[in-house]
Order: structure tokens, then sequence, then C-alpha cells
């Protein structure tokens, strides 16, 4: 091959490289739209109230079960967020129901979710162990195979996910430190399995110890839970405001 043919050639393939990826960065600006933004501008966020049914989570010396206690703050929070323009709540489970990590997965896809908080309350060794923390899920290693094209849109979605996730658990964690001031454990980068298997915003919260005497009895006085739950509605709206 000549010197002239070669350099077409490479220039050939530039354009063609140049044009699979401007391609690539529109389609994925389309997958980046809001849950409903193609009908109503309407973005959904879905509460999973974790545990449930036969899976009681922590449970505390005077039995108090871990499980109840998010329902109970979800379906709080979910009340918060009702009649927020433009938004939309969707529960996991409303009940006491058993409810698989697959089984949520396919109800928060089926949901269009724009993002996920999933609410827990902590468990701890020692009874002096109090407060919140918020974990998110980092970037994971790229799966093997994948094709240029797959591996561009991939990683990019995957930063974006990422970058929205944070600034979901930055805002959860600026208003709950209202409620449990100087009680934060930070934000936490973690693979919860439930978020390892999302491919939205997600982020998982652990509002207070159920082993802790203090903070059980915050999360079971009615008052004191619906402040949570107010900080929580505050802080998923602006999750979402920054985005």
């Amino acid at each position: 091959m000549g010197y002239e043919a070669a350099c077409l050639r490479a220039a050939d393939l530039y354009m063609k490289r140049s044009s699979l990826i401007a391609l690539l960065l529109f389609l994925l600006s389309l997958t980046m739209l809001p849950s409903g933004a193609a009908g109503q501008g309407v973005k959904v966020v879905v509460l999973d109230a974790a545990h449930g049914g036969r899976d009681a989570g922590v449970l505390s010396a005077d039995g108090t079960a871990e499980k109840d206690l998010n329902l109970a703050l979800a379906l709080l929070v979910q009340r918060e967020l009702q009649g927020t323009p433009g938004l939309r709540v969707v529960l996991t489970r409303a009940g006491d129901t058993d409810l698989s990590v697959e089984e949520r997965v396919k109800r928060i896809t089926a949901a269009g979710a724009a993002a996920v908080v999933s609410i827990h309350a902590n468990g701890g060794f020692y009874k002096e162990a109090r407060g919140y923390e918020v974990y998110f899920s980092g970037l994971r290693a790229p799966g093997q195979g994948r094709d240029e094209s797959s591996a561009i849109i991939g990683d990019m979605t995957k930063t974006k996910h990422l970058n929205d996730s944070v600034r979901l658990a930055q805002g959860l964690q600026r208003n709950l430190e209202k409620v449990f001031p100087k009680e934060g454990r930070g934000l936490r980068e973690a693979p919860v399995p439930l978020l390892t298997n999302l491919t939205v915003p997600a982020v998982v919260v652990e509002v207070g110890f159920v082993t802790n005497t203090k903070d059980r009895k915050k999360l079971k006085d009615e008052a004191s839970r619906l402040e949570v739950a107010r900080a929580l509605a505050r802080g998923i709206k602006e999750g979402l405001a920054e985005r």
C-alpha cells in the first residue's frame, strides 16, 4: 500500500470512528432524559422499604423489627412527597411482604425510576452505635467481551449515574444532619446488592440504629419519625433538583 493510500485509509477510519462516537453520544443523551420526560415530564422516585415478610432485618432486644420501621418511614416519605410538581412516588412494597432483591429490581425497572432510595435502619454490635449513613454504588470494572461502542456508552452512563447518586446522597445527608446533629457516619461507596443491579441513580440510607435506645425511640415515636421522613423528602427533592 502506497503512502497516499495509507493516509486516505487512516483518514477514513478516523471519520468513521468520530461518526460512531457522535452517534453514541446522541443516543446516550436520549437515555439520560428523566423518566417520563417524553410524556408529562414526571420523574418517578421509588422508595424501597428494606426487608419485609419473613425477613425482619435487625431485631432489637425489645422485639422491634427493622422491617416495620422501614415501612412506616417509607409510607411517611411518600406522603410528604405527594403533590410535589413533576414527581411521582412508587413503593416497592406497601405491606409486610416477602420481596427478594430480584423482585425489587423488577419493580423499580417497571416503574421507570429516575431515582431510588432504599430505606434501612442499622444494627450494631455495640449499643452505643448510633446515627445515619448513606451508601451509593461506585463504578465497577468493565465487563469482558464488550465491543467499543457498548464500552463507551456503558462507561459514560455509569459515570452519570454515579454523579447523580452522589448528589442524591449529599441532599439526604444535609437534611438528616438536622435531625441527627453530629451523628452522621458519612457517605459510603459499597457494593450493595440492590444498587449493583440497578442502572439508575440509587442510594441506601441507614436511618438510625435499631440497637441504640435513643435512635430506636426516635424511629418509633410518631412525631420524631415524621421529622426524619420530612428530612428524607427534602433531601430527595434537593438531590433531584440539582440534576
